[in-house]
This record gives C-alpha cells, structure tokens and sequence, in this order.
C-alpha cells in the first residue's frame, strides 16, 4: 500500500483541530469524546507511519534522499509570507523520528483517559493536551529550523498552562519555574539556528542540507555551539545540573500532565542532541564526545542516590527520570567515540540511547499514573504515610510492582533491554567504565524496592482501611502500558531494527 496522502500533515495539525473542537463543546460529555476520538486517529494514523518503517512491504512511503541521508513521507512547500529567508513548510520523517512520534501519538489518549474524571474546566483541559501533541509532533517531524523553533517555543504553553491551572497547591511556582527554566534554555538554540543559517552557503534553514554539508568550521565555533546547544537540549532532557525544575514540575503538575511531560517533553532533549548536536555537527562531537559523557555519569549517579533519599512517590519517579535519562547522553557518547574502535558495540550503545527515550517513556508514564492515582485516593503520596496497601487495592499494587520492575530493567520487559543495549556500547567504547551504570541498576533496584516494601507490603496503615481501588478509566491505560512492556521487552525488534540500521549509518557518516 502506497501512502500517496500527506499523513505527516494530518499527524501534526489534527491534533490542533481536535483541540479547538474540543475548547470548543458545550459538555464534558462532549469534550472527553472529541478529544479521545482525535487522539485515537492520530494514533491510527502514527501506527501505519511506523509500519512503513517496520514493514514496508506492507505499507510503502516515497522516500526523498539527501547526501546519503533517507527521509520518507516529505512534504515541503514555501512560506510565501518570507520567501527572502528562504522559509519553508517542510516536514519528513526518519528512523529517529518515526518512534517518538508513535511514543507521543500512543501517550496522548492514554493521558487523557487516566484523566477521565477530571471536573475542572474540563474542554481546556483535555484541548490543551491536543494542542500539546501538535507541537511535539511538529518538533519532530520538522526538517526546517525556523519552523521547528516555532513548535519548539509553543510546546511551552501548553505544559505551563496544565501546571499553573490544574496542578497542585504550588502550582504557580512550578509552573514558573518550569517556564523561565526552558524559555531561557532556548536562547542558546536560537543562535545556534541563526548560525547554521548564516555559515551555510547559500544561507538556507533546511535541515537536510545543513546535515548534508556540515557548514559549522570544525574547531572553536563548533566546539562552543556544541556546548550551546547541549546546555539548550539538557535542560529538556534533563541533565545534571540543569534539572532542578523537574521534579517541582512533576510534584505539582496534574497525573495527565506529569505522563506527557515525562513520557513525552523530557524526549525533545534527546532527539535534540542526536539531531542538532551529532547530526548537524559531526566534527564537534567528535571533539566533545566527553562532555556528554561526563554529563551522563553524573545524571545517573545522581539521579540514583538523590532517589535513595524521596519519601514522596512523584518525586521519587522524576528524580529517576533524572538517572534514566543520563543512559541517553551516555549511550550517545558512547556511540560517537566508540563506533571507530568497535563499530557494532558502539552501534548498540547509540540504538540502546534511542530506544531508552521510548521505554523510558512508556515506564514513566505508568509510574507517574499509579503515584497520581494514590495521591487522589488518599491525599497523599509520601511513602511513609502508606503500607500495606495491597491488600485493599491490589490492582493498583500490581500495577506498581510491574512498573517499578520494568524501570530497574527485569529481563522480559522494556526498560532491560534499552539499558542493556546501553552497557554494550559503553564497554565497547569504554571499557570498565560501564560498571558506573550497572552500579546505578543496584541503586535503582534498592530504592524501588524500598519504596514497594514500604508502601505495598508493609504493616496495614488504618488510616487506609476504606481506601478504593483503581477504576475501569484508570485500569485501561496501565493495562496497555503493562503489555507494551512485555511486547517491546520480548520482541524488541520491532523498534531496534528500524533504529539501527540508522543509527549505522549515521555514526558510519561521522
């Protein structure tokens, strides 16, 4: 089947349609299902996306090629308001794209159901996730740089927004400080774009030819872009020490909120180091590969130990994504210096990078959904508050214990795989270095089995003598998260062949 329809436009503007009908309906009734139902075609239409990838003899998908480089589905037409800039509307998708779309498109209806009930200004509410989808997917299909600052600086609003109106009691403050933090990050990457604009020949904002010739001059200039735009990037992926906004944000933002944030926004970071950082300059990385490795360390060590001393359920979850996370930075290290010296282990470490950005969200998603459900049901999250609550509740206590084993890495389920893939690169690249994150997979072990003791089987709490269990609303997205565990942890090849075979070339290309 021949995709001759522009499925990449309808990926990134319906969601926005959807969130204008949706502020738009006179019911709650009514906005649930109109944000449901244009959450669940795009994710219709983002599966069939990555089939074309999976298997593209099922379905077919024009290709357009750029200095060896593949994108698939284009579609590109001028801005006619700036032709001068040489702006363009130009969308394509590639191998690193394909799945976080397919990450993003599958969380969206999940972080809406698990929201089913809530009552407060409900249309704006359920909108403001559309039209957050809108712009995540915009950043990640965008091949034209002044178009993706443009979904780059508009994914902030949304995410404020749920915050600053819908989160917890200090709410304005996280959402502030969730603001300032990114918009500032920002700045760096707006020069960065200006620069590759002007030291192009001719100046152009197009993605693919700015990949294709390398116009940075390798020495000081690329050195401290690289720097420039790491400090823009691991603000959003986070990485130590540019992370302290996030756990604020995840405490007060709303469960819905906190999926799409952790699932989803943390993953811009990493699609925007492997793009920007890597792709665009090559001869920097190779100079640099270092620095993200020093970042990623640090990110895991101390994510880990900080996780050791949580006693609020949320908070816990996000310092972890702080640790998890640092594998992205490292696995991406890893593969830059190592694809030289052992080319298929470095080629498993940047494979391992991707794919930790797609278990990683799925994983966070679910814990964040668990720890907000038992925030609501008991009005609070602190783990020496709870105790043996899986005696009144045992969906939700089994749906927490799947979840915390899929974050430390059990084999079967996703997380182990992704970190696995990781450790072979590192070792590939750096020998017994590698011992750092498989130290930190005994820390993480430590405090999510400290936290499920504590709060699962521990002594009865009476205070929680009438405590209910999950509802239907509430069951359905962690059980579709608790079998794509088990499907991407058992049949992991379903992602990692599409991404490896780009990830090969890309490293081959450096």
């Amino acid at each position: 089947m021949l995709l001759d329809f522009p499925i990449l436009t309808l990926v990134v503007l319906l969601p926005g349609v959807g969130a204008v009908f949706t502020y738009l309906t006179s019911s709650d009734k009514a906005a649930r299902a109109v944000a449901l139902g244009f959450s669940l075609v795009v994710l219709g239409l983002a599966t069939v996306l990555l089939l074309g990838f999976v298997w593209p003899d099922l379905v077919s998908l024009p290709t357009f090629v750029n200095g060896g480089h593949v994108y698939y589905a284009v579609e590109k037409s001028p801005w006619v308001s700036i032709p001068t800039l040489n702006v363009n509307y130009f969308l394509g998708a590639d191998e690193l794209s394909v799945v976080l779309v397919f990450l993003n498109a599958l969380l969206t209806p999940l972080a809406l159901a698990i929201s089913w009930d809530e009552r407060h200004r409900l249309a704006a509410f359920f909108a403001m996730f559309l039209f957050m989808e809108t712009t995540i997917n915009g950043v990640f299909l965008s091949l034209d740089l002044f178009q993706f600052l443009i979904f780059w600086e508009a994914g902030l609003v949304p995410m404020y927004f749920l915050i600053a109106v819908w989160g917890g009691p200090r709410r304005r403050y996280a959402a502030i400080k969730f603001f300032l933090y990114t918009f500032l990050a920002s700045l760096p990457l707006l020069l960065a774009v200006f620069a590759f604009y002007f030291y192009s020949v001719p100046h152009t904002f197009d993605m693919t030819e700015i990949i294709k010739t390398s116009p940075i001059p390798p020495g000081l200039v690329g050195d401290l872009m690289f720097v420039a735009l790491l400090i823009a990037f691991g603000t959003k992926l986070p990485t130590w020490p540019l992370h302290t906004w996030l756990p604020d944000a995840h405490v007060e933002a709303p469960t819905g909120g906190s999926v799409i944030l952790a699932g989803v926004l943390l993953k811009l970071g990493g699609y925007g180091l492997i793009r920007f950082n890597v792709q665009m300059l090559p001869k920097a990385a190779l100079d640099m590969w270092w620095l993200l490795a020093a970042a990623g360390i640090i990110s895991i060590l101390y994510g880990a130990l900080v996780c050791l001393a949580q006693d609020d359920l949320k908070r816990l979850v996000a310092f972890s994504s702080v640790s998890h996370m640092g594998f992205v930075t490292l696995g991406i290290a890893a593969g830059v210096y190592g694809f030289t010296i052992n080319g298929r282990g470095a080629v498993l470490g940047f494979t391992g990078a991707i794919f930790q950005m797609f278990a990683h969200g799925l994983v966070s998603a679910a814990l964040f959904m668990v720890a907000g459900s038992l925030g609501h049901k008991l009005g609070t999250r602190n783990i020496s508050e709870l105790g043996g609550i899986a005696k009144k509740a045992p969906r939700m206590a089994t749906f927490l214990m799947i979840s915390f084993m899929a974050s430390l890495g059990l084999p079967g389920l996703v997380g182990f795989v992704a970190e696995f893939s990781v450790f072979i690169g590192v070792y590939a690249a750096f020998g017994l270095l590698v011992f750092v994150p498989i130290l930190t997979v005994i820390l993480t072990a430590a405090y999510y089995i400290w936290a499920m003791q504590r709060a699962i089987f521990g002594p009865p709490n009476p205070k929680w003598e009438t405590m209910t269990d999950l509802h239907g609303f509430e069951v359905a997205p962690l059980a579709v998260l608790a079998a794509s565990f088990a499907v991407f942890g058992i049949l992991p090849v379903l992602v990692l062949s599409v991404i490896t075979r780009w990830a090969q070339g890309i490293l081959g290309g450096l």
